[in-house]
């Protein structure tokens, strides 16, 4: 499940000012391994302007998660954006509903330019180098939200080792058209497949379901 981390059930206001307090008491201070995930948190909080709660919620969880996968798949001090970016899709997949994916891609600019940015200058022992920091989004979106539905409309069943590569590829080319991905039509293939929320936990339990809730209209 996309993680709350150490901040289960705290609101997200109080999760902000927490995360700030975090990254300026660490500001001038070296962090290990262990931090940086909440150290890049605190960072987004405090350097970019607030959209909507939904949405800054949205891509501080996302964020929790790439610098988690960052800090797992990253050796010698290389960061691979392209590579960091694919498995974190891939680790959230049906944890979400297809709006999550709406709201990466229309924060995505200003989220690379952090990462671009905040990544390198990150205060650890060993330098850090961002790689492949070029990547076509769309696609890569595209092409797990083609996985995704494939995931959810044959979960359980003999039929999901049935499906091919070129399976997911066709489905995905389905979804983009010239100005990108088209949402509704992700949303016509997304209605065979609803999402559930069932989760105990009532913060994302909130959160899911208010993504959930949006309409294409509202992304």
């Amino acid at each position: 499940m996309v993680k709350q981390g150490h901040y289960a059930g705290v609101s997200t206001s109080k999760k902000s000012r927490q995360l700030k307090q975090h990254a300026q008491r660490q500001a001038n201070a070296m962090i290990d391994r262990s931090t940086v995930a909440d150290f890049l948190q605190g960072r987004y909080v405090l350097t970019q302007r607030s959209t909507s709660t939904l949405v800054d919620e949205t891509m501080q969880r996302f964020l929790a998660e790439w610098a988690e996968q960052g800090v797992e798949t990253s050796e010698d001090g290389l960061w691979d954006m392209d590579k960091i970016t694919i498995q974190t899709l891939a680790q959230i997949a049906i944890k979400v509903p297809w709006q999550f994916y709406a709201i990466i891609i229309g924060q995505w600019s200003k989220f690379s330019r952090f990462i671009k940015k905040e990544v390198p200058a990150l205060p650890t022992k060993q330098a850090v180098r961002l790689m492949n920091q070029d990547m076509d989004i769309s696609g890569v979106i595209g092409q797990q939200l083609a996985v995704n539905w494939y995931l959810t409309r044959f979960s359980g069943t003999s039929q999901l080792a049935t499906v091919t590569n070129d399976n997911i590829q066709e489905l995905a080319k389905s979804f983009i058209d010239q100005d990108g991905i088209s949402w509704q039509n992700v949303a016509v293939v997304y209605s065979t497949t609803p999402f559930k929320v069932e989760t105990s936990d009532q913060s994302l339990q909130q959160w899911l379901q208010s993504l959930t809730d949006l309409t294409v209209d509202q992304l």
